[in-house]
């Protein structure tokens, strides 16, 4: 019975060149995505902080699911980069007469007051997230001299449908 061996390793020189090189491709394509990130920040810094959650606030109705990020009003990939408003995270919308509060993991949530609300609809794609038709309920607000448009995704079927039915226009006209 003959022995099963490997085949000797040859290029050894070569391999590790190109491994090398491999490794700060990639470091090079993460130092200047990080780049182009505080680039977009810092042009945005005209766009001020949202604002924080009044003590007051008591919610009359909930909703969870997923924060898919902000945009610009009217440009789904023109991504806000400034407060955290481009980062997804799991998220629970509370509403009351006041306004709407965005609870989101690992980020600072945020007070939208009624009078700033413009509309509730729903769409397919907003940051470069795509969906299913209607798939997304976008928040068009103004934060602000800032249009904004925030992404969220509920849950469950019914619970989109109930954010997506939300008042807002009738509820900041009292």
């Amino acid at each position: 019975m003959i022995a099963a061996t490997s085949a000797e390793v040859t290029q050894i020189p070569e391999r590790i060149l190109l491994t090398i090189g491999t490794v700060v491709f990639v470091i090079a394509m993460f130092a200047l995505m990080r780049k182009g990130w505080l680039r977009k920040i810092s042009s945005q810094s005209e766009i001020m902080q949202p604002l924080g959650v009044p003590a007051d606030f008591v919610a009359d109705v909930s909703f969870t699911g997923r924060y898919l990020a902000s945009t610009q009003a009217g440009s789904w990939l023109s991504r806000i980069a400034v407060h955290g408003l481009g980062v997804p995270a799991r998220c629970i919308i509370e509403s009351s007469h006041a306004g709407l509060v965005l609870k989101r993991d690992s980020a600072d949530a945020f007070f939208i007051p009624r009078r700033d609300l413009i509309s509730i609809r729903a769409d397919r794609a907003i940051a470069g997230k795509a969906f299913e038709k209607d798939g997304i309920a976008v928040l068009t607000w103004k934060l602000g001299d800032t249009f904004i448009d925030s992404g969220f995704r509920a849950d469950t079927t019914q619970q989109h449908i109930d954010f997506l039915s939300l008042d807002v226009l009738q509820e900041s006209a009292k």
